[in-house]
Protein backbone atom coordinates (compact mmCIF):
# COMPACT_ATOMS: atom_id res chain seq x y z
CA UNK A 1 0.00 0.00 0.00
CA UNK A 2 1.20 3.73 -0.82
CA UNK A 3 0.88 5.47 2.67
CA UNK A 4 3.46 8.15 0.88
CA UNK A 5 0.71 10.32 1.38
CA UNK A 6 0.39 9.94 4.98
CA UNK A 7 3.98 10.81 5.47
CA UNK A 8 4.13 13.73 6.21
CA UNK A 9 1.26 13.69 9.56
CA UNK A 10 3.57 11.59 11.18
CA UNK A 11 6.76 13.41 12.52
CA UNK A 12 6.70 17.23 11.98
CA UNK A 13 9.31 19.56 13.10
CA UNK A 14 9.78 23.05 13.79
CA UNK A 15 12.00 24.74 11.36
CA UNK A 16 11.91 28.34 11.00
CA UNK A 17 11.51 30.37 14.12
CA UNK A 18 11.05 33.85 14.54
CA UNK A 19 8.60 36.27 16.79
CA UNK A 20 5.75 36.51 16.37
CA UNK A 21 3.67 39.68 17.33
CA UNK A 22 0.08 37.78 18.48
CA UNK A 23 0.02 36.02 21.77
CA UNK A 24 -0.17 32.67 21.43
CA UNK A 25 -3.78 32.39 23.83
CA UNK A 26 -5.02 34.85 21.15
CA UNK A 27 -4.06 32.41 18.22
CA UNK A 28 -5.37 29.20 19.81
CA UNK A 29 -8.35 30.53 20.61
CA UNK A 30 -9.16 31.72 17.28
CA UNK A 31 -7.83 28.37 15.39
CA UNK A 32 -9.91 26.65 17.76
CA UNK A 33 -13.07 28.56 16.97
CA UNK A 34 -12.54 28.17 13.23
CA UNK A 35 -11.61 24.32 13.60
CA UNK A 36 -14.94 23.88 15.69
CA UNK A 37 -17.34 25.84 12.92
CA UNK A 38 -15.73 23.58 10.25
CA UNK A 39 -18.28 20.44 9.58
CA UNK A 40 -16.20 19.75 5.87
CA UNK A 41 -13.78 21.02 3.55
CA UNK A 42 -12.14 20.42 0.43
CA UNK A 43 -9.08 22.31 -1.07
CA UNK A 44 -6.48 21.44 -3.94
CA UNK A 45 -3.16 20.32 -2.70
CA UNK A 46 0.39 20.35 -4.24
CA UNK A 47 3.25 18.21 -1.74
CA UNK A 48 6.91 17.88 -2.36
CA UNK A 49 8.75 15.29 -0.89
CA UNK A 50 12.76 15.29 -0.63
CA UNK A 51 14.43 12.09 -0.16
CA UNK A 52 17.38 12.60 1.48
CA UNK A 53 18.72 9.08 1.33
CA UNK A 54 18.22 9.02 -2.69
CA UNK A 55 18.62 12.95 -2.82
CA UNK A 56 15.46 12.76 -5.09
CA UNK A 57 12.08 15.43 -5.13
CA UNK A 58 8.63 14.19 -6.27
CA UNK A 59 5.36 16.42 -6.19
CA UNK A 60 2.35 15.36 -6.15
CA UNK A 61 -1.49 17.73 -7.08
CA UNK A 62 -4.21 16.97 -6.03
CA UNK A 63 -7.74 17.61 -4.03
CA UNK A 64 -8.75 16.59 -0.59
CA UNK A 65 -11.72 16.20 0.75
CA UNK A 66 -12.09 16.32 4.73
CA UNK A 67 -15.64 15.28 6.52
CA UNK A 68 -15.30 15.37 10.41
CA UNK A 69 -14.96 13.42 12.40
CA UNK A 70 -12.12 10.46 10.39
CA UNK A 71 -13.67 10.99 7.08
CA UNK A 72 -10.68 11.79 4.50
CA UNK A 73 -10.74 11.65 0.62
CA UNK A 74 -7.60 12.14 -1.97
CA UNK A 75 -7.43 12.66 -5.56
CA UNK A 76 -4.62 12.13 -7.42
CA UNK A 77 -5.62 12.85 -10.94
CA UNK A 78 -1.53 12.83 -12.36
CA UNK A 79 -1.55 8.61 -11.06
CA UNK A 80 -4.59 8.04 -11.38
CA UNK A 81 -5.19 7.59 -7.87
CA UNK A 82 -8.14 7.73 -4.88
CA UNK A 83 -7.70 7.24 -1.49
CA UNK A 84 -10.52 7.09 0.86
CA UNK A 85 -10.11 6.75 4.81
CA UNK A 86 -13.80 6.32 7.05
CA UNK A 87 -12.79 5.82 10.40
CA UNK A 88 -10.11 2.73 10.34
CA UNK A 89 -11.29 1.70 7.14
CA UNK A 90 -9.09 2.36 3.63
CA UNK A 91 -10.13 1.83 0.46
CA UNK A 92 -7.95 2.64 -2.48
CA UNK A 93 -8.70 2.99 -6.14
CA UNK A 94 -5.58 2.61 -8.61
CA UNK A 95 -7.14 2.76 -12.71
CA UNK A 96 -4.71 1.74 -15.29
CA UNK A 97 -5.80 3.29 -18.18
CA UNK A 98 -3.62 1.43 -20.30
CA UNK A 99 -4.97 -2.13 -19.30
CA UNK A 100 -8.54 -1.15 -19.04
CA UNK A 101 -9.09 -2.08 -15.45
CA UNK A 102 -9.72 -0.78 -11.58
CA UNK A 103 -7.37 -2.32 -8.90
CA UNK A 104 -9.20 -1.59 -5.10
CA UNK A 105 -7.43 -2.39 -2.02
CA UNK A 106 -9.27 -2.15 0.76
CA UNK A 107 -7.74 -2.11 4.36
CA UNK A 108 -10.52 -3.13 7.15
CA UNK A 109 -8.03 -1.42 9.81
CA UNK A 110 -5.71 0.84 8.29
CA UNK A 111 -4.82 1.36 11.93
CA UNK A 112 -1.63 -1.45 11.66
CA UNK A 113 0.06 0.87 9.20
CA UNK A 114 -0.76 4.20 10.04
CA UNK A 115 -1.16 6.91 12.99
CA UNK A 116 -4.58 8.19 12.93
CA UNK A 117 -4.14 9.86 15.94
CA UNK A 118 -1.97 11.80 13.71
CA UNK A 119 -4.24 11.82 10.74
CA UNK A 120 -7.15 13.50 13.76
CA UNK A 121 -5.36 16.95 13.43
CA UNK A 122 -6.87 17.12 10.14
CA UNK A 123 -10.06 15.71 10.35
CA UNK A 124 -11.07 15.04 14.22
CA UNK A 125 -12.59 17.38 17.01
CA UNK A 126 -9.68 17.34 19.43
CA UNK A 127 -8.96 20.85 21.83
CA UNK A 128 -6.08 22.39 20.79
CA UNK A 129 -5.22 23.80 24.45
CA UNK A 130 -5.88 19.95 25.86
CA UNK A 131 -4.17 18.04 23.40
CA UNK A 132 -0.76 20.03 22.49
CA UNK A 133 1.66 22.36 23.90
CA UNK A 134 1.50 25.37 21.66
CA UNK A 135 4.86 27.29 20.48
CA UNK A 136 4.51 30.31 18.25
CA UNK A 137 6.84 30.92 15.42
CA UNK A 138 7.45 33.17 12.40
CA UNK A 139 4.68 35.43 11.78
CA UNK A 140 4.17 38.19 8.96
CA UNK A 141 0.92 40.24 7.60
CA UNK A 142 -0.83 37.03 5.94
CA UNK A 143 0.36 33.73 8.06
CA UNK A 144 1.63 32.52 11.69
CA UNK A 145 3.22 29.43 12.15
CA UNK A 146 2.18 27.43 15.06
CA UNK A 147 4.36 24.39 16.74
CA UNK A 148 2.08 21.51 18.15
CA UNK A 149 3.44 18.61 20.17
CA UNK A 150 0.95 16.06 21.43
CA UNK A 151 0.92 15.78 25.66
CA UNK A 152 0.13 11.96 24.56
CA UNK A 153 3.36 11.38 22.12
CA UNK A 154 6.34 14.40 22.97
CA UNK A 155 8.50 12.65 20.67
CA UNK A 156 6.03 13.80 17.99
CA UNK A 157 5.04 17.49 16.63
CA UNK A 158 3.20 19.43 14.20
CA UNK A 159 4.24 22.76 12.61
CA UNK A 160 1.20 24.20 11.41
CA UNK A 161 1.16 27.09 8.93
CA UNK A 162 -2.00 29.06 9.86
CA UNK A 163 -3.78 31.78 7.84
CA UNK A 164 -4.90 34.91 9.72
CA UNK A 165 -7.53 36.13 7.98
CA UNK A 166 -9.69 32.99 8.34
CA UNK A 167 -7.47 30.94 11.09
CA UNK A 168 -7.03 27.96 9.08
CA UNK A 169 -4.36 25.33 7.64
CA UNK A 170 -2.20 26.87 4.54
CA UNK A 171 0.20 24.51 4.67
CA UNK A 172 2.14 21.62 6.64
CA UNK A 173 6.07 20.74 6.67
CA UNK A 174 7.89 17.60 8.01
CA UNK A 175 11.55 16.78 8.53
CA UNK A 176 12.54 13.97 9.49
CA UNK A 177 15.58 11.62 9.26
CA UNK A 178 14.84 10.21 5.96
CA UNK A 179 12.89 13.02 4.39
CA UNK A 180 11.63 16.12 4.24
CA UNK A 181 7.98 17.06 3.20
CA UNK A 182 6.06 20.20 2.61
CA UNK A 183 2.16 20.29 1.69
CA UNK A 184 0.06 23.26 0.91
CA UNK A 185 -3.48 23.82 0.46
CA UNK A 186 -5.09 25.78 -1.87
CA UNK A 187 -7.92 27.27 -2.45
CA UNK A 188 -9.90 25.97 0.58
CA UNK A 189 -13.65 26.01 0.59
CA UNK A 190 -14.98 25.27 4.12
CA UNK A 191 -18.69 23.55 4.99
CA UNK A 192 -19.27 22.48 1.32
CA UNK A 193 -21.83 20.20 1.08
CA UNK A 194 -20.25 16.97 0.67
CA UNK A 195 -21.98 13.67 -0.25
CA UNK A 196 -21.51 10.80 1.78
CA UNK A 197 -20.61 8.95 -1.37
CA UNK A 198 -17.31 10.28 -1.14
CA UNK A 199 -16.10 8.29 1.51
CA UNK A 200 -17.59 5.27 -0.01
CA UNK A 201 -16.35 3.30 -2.81
CA UNK A 202 -18.68 0.41 -4.17
CA UNK A 203 -16.25 -2.10 -5.97
CA UNK A 204 -17.86 -2.30 -9.96
CA UNK A 205 -17.78 -5.75 -11.38
CA UNK A 206 -14.97 -5.68 -13.25
CA UNK A 207 -13.17 -4.47 -10.64
CA UNK A 208 -10.39 -6.59 -9.31
CA UNK A 209 -10.72 -6.48 -5.25
CA UNK A 210 -8.05 -7.39 -2.76
CA UNK A 211 -9.25 -7.04 0.63
CA UNK A 212 -7.00 -6.83 3.34
CA UNK A 213 -7.29 -7.40 7.13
Amino acid sequence: MKTQLFKFFLFLCFCNPGLANTPLTDVLDKLQSSWDKTQTYQAQFKQVVYSKKLHTKDETEGTIFVAKPGKIRWEIPGQNLVQILNGSRMTQIKENKRRKRTVVDIYKDVSKSVDLKALAFLSGTASFKQSYRSFLGAEDAEKIELKLTPKSSPSETYLAEIDKKSYFLRALTTDTADSKVRIDFLKTEINTNLEPSLFEYQPKPKDTVHENP
